[in-house]
């Protein structure tokens, strides 16, 4: 199909026409769907239910079918929303949002009637009518729960969550008020910053909003390194948290950064090989330094002062010296999202001031 050619609004009354035909088809398809449904021809066929039979025959997904089933039984006392559809005038999903709102016998001017609204704006309605009862909200209430489920070495974990309305809607709130504060991370979806939220609110809830404590409040860290493993896989494999997760080496790198560490290093038979000493590897003083001299992210462009830390600009463990002159202070979402996160580094040439980000080239696996 040539559409270069095409004018804006000719395509876009194209689309318009390639909708009606949907509808329409969607239409017949309730049509026939509703006869075999007096039929009960699904159970004929060993099928539990119509969705059941319409997802296997109709080659659907499990969704499209339910709706497509209960529409079919809701138009059965709509006929005027039937002859709407039927004639191509609404599409198939208007349609399934008014049958949701409309009782029977009141469809004679209900296609008219939500025609103010989008569809979204016809199931926020559906929605505030659908009556929510006492035993309902305490059942609601009674099965909230957040489970964290790690994989076997920790290296991620998936958050599973069911809260009551209200709950989640906090909890929404609070994630998105969090993100909107965040830099735009260009490609990042919104579900990924809304990790991004979390993670900052879970170290507000340790630290403290305004980041002040944070340096009282990080932990010791315990790293544990197996020398073999790290020396035949360039550190990839063969370190890990005390009692934790298994960690890479851009979670080194980070931890280095701003974590007091000790490393422990050890044979393939347990034998310790070196107790590494126990320092903060940015002493506070070179720290508080750093940050009074740039007086905020030296990132281009970027105005956030949101737990501000000091990055080595050399990795420390490429050989990068912690002094003044390797130490940029960078705001948390670059050091942790940016640099950490992404993989992205500081370039040693941008000034000091206005330091600019390189993606990081890395070598073959």
């Amino acid at each position: 199909m040539k559409t270069e050619a095409l004018t804006t609004d000719t395509i876009e009354q194209q689309l318009l026409a390639a909708e009606a035909v949907v509808a329409r088809a969607r239409a017949a398809q309730m049509v026939l769907l509703g006869e075999l449904d007096r039929r009960q021809t699904h159970t004929a066929d060993g099928c539990r239910t119509l969705t059941e039979w319409a997802t296997a025959r109709l080659d659907i997904a499990p969704e499209t079918a339910k709706e497509l089933v209960a529409t079919t039984r809701r138009l059965e006392s709509l006929p005027s929303v039937t002859d709407a559809v039927i004639g191509g005038s609404v599409s198939f999903d208007r349609c399934t949002a008014i049958a949701r709102i409309t009782d029977p016998g009141d469809d004679a001017d209900a296609v008219d009637d939500l025609a103010i609204y989008d569809v979204a704006g016809i199931r926020r309605l559906a929605s505030r009518r659908h009556r929510l009862g006492r035993a309902q909200e305490r059942d609601a209430f009674g099965n909230r729960y957040v489970a964290a489920q790690p994989n076997l070495d920790e290296s991620s974990w998936k958050i599973h969550a069911r809260l009551p309305g209200i709950a989640g809607r906090t909890l929404i709130e609070a994630l998105d008020a969090k993100t909107d504060q965040l830099p735009d991370g260009g490609t990042d979806s919104r579900s990924t910053r809304r990790a991004d939220a979390l993670w900052q609110i879970s170290l507000d809830s340790l630290a403290g909003s305004d980041g002040a404590s944070l340096e009282a409040a990080t932990p010791l860290l315990t790293v544990f390194m197996d020398a073999n493993d790290a020396a035949r896989t360039n550190g990839e494999a063969g370190a890990w948290i005390e009692a934790g997760p298994r960690v890479g080496l851009d979670t080194i790198d980070a931890i280095l950064c701003t974590g007091v560490v000790e490393v422990t290093a050890r044979a393939s038979d347990g034998t310790p090989l070196n107790m590494g000493r126990r320092s903060r590897v940015i002493p506070p003083r070179l720290r508080r330094f750093v940050l009074a001299r740039d007086d905020g992210c030296t990132v281009a462009g970027c105005t956030s002062r949101y737990r501000l830390q000091a990055h080595h600009i050399i990795p420390w463990s490429e050989g990068g010296r912690t002094d003044a002159a390797n130490l940029a202070t960078v705001c948390w979402y670059h050091h942790h999202i940016a640099i950490h996160g992404k993989g992205f580094t500081i370039d040693p040439d941008s000034p000091p001031f206005r330091r600019r980000l390189l993606p990081r080239i890395h070598g073959p696996p």
